[in-house]
């Protein structure tokens, strides 16, 4: 029986695309492509600070600390429809958030009620562990006193929704809000065949 729901930041409750935010910015995601799986990936598990990732991409591209900041504010919109669709989950099921993210990273999209919604908020570079690692999973689903087969995780990277899958999880990969509501009611129906 599902208990709770698991969501992605970047890409899910947030719009995202780091490499187009790049590319509007003034980078080349394709070129700088190491580079940027090497800084996020520092990033992510708090190697770095959010200001030294900033610093580095700025020198990269060549642009200012304002113009880069723009760049982020404007691709980082939340998705108003899917947090009010949470609100009604939040009404019969935990929910939580699972992020690859930096430390404050999360403070700086949500407003302290925002985030007040969600039974359990894990960000990678706060307990040292980086999707698609299953023990972030685990660990999440621990977090909510739950068993991981007692969660649905929902993400728009395929390989960390096979990863939750491994350890138990059901999850559904994360393209738009009405596909993603279609999927999970199927999963939440009683008499569904998943």
């Amino acid at each position: 029986m599902i208990k709770a729901i698991i969501f992605d930041c970047f890409g899910v409750l947030v719009g995202s695309g780091f490499k187009e935010t790049y590319r509007q910015a003034g980078g080349d995601p394709v070129k700088d492509g190491d580079f940027i799986n090497d800084l996020l990936g520092m990033a992510n598990l708090g190697v770095i600070s959010t200001e030294e990732m900033n610093k580095q991409i700025t020198e990269k591209i060549g642009i200012t600390h304002e113009k880069w900041r723009v760049s982020v504010l404007e691709s980082e919109l939340l998705h108003k429809e899917l947090m009010t669709y949470i609100q009604e989950l939040k009404k019969k099921y935990k929910v939580a958030i699972l992020s690859n993210a930096n430390t404050g990273t999360l403070d700086r999209k949500f407003t302290p009620e925002q985030l007040a919604i969600f039974d359990a908020v894990v960000v990678s570079a706060e307990v040292g562990m980086i999707k698609p690692d299953p023990k972030i999973y685990e660990y999440t689903a621990n977090k909510l006193g739950l068993k991981p087969r007692e969660c649905v995780f929902i993400d728009d990277i395929k390989v960390y929704c096979e990863a939750a899958r491994m350890v138990g999880m059901k999850a559904i990969f994360y393209n738009d809000f009405k596909q993603f509501q279609r999927e999970l009611i199927k999963i939440l129906t009683p008499d569904s065949n998943n």
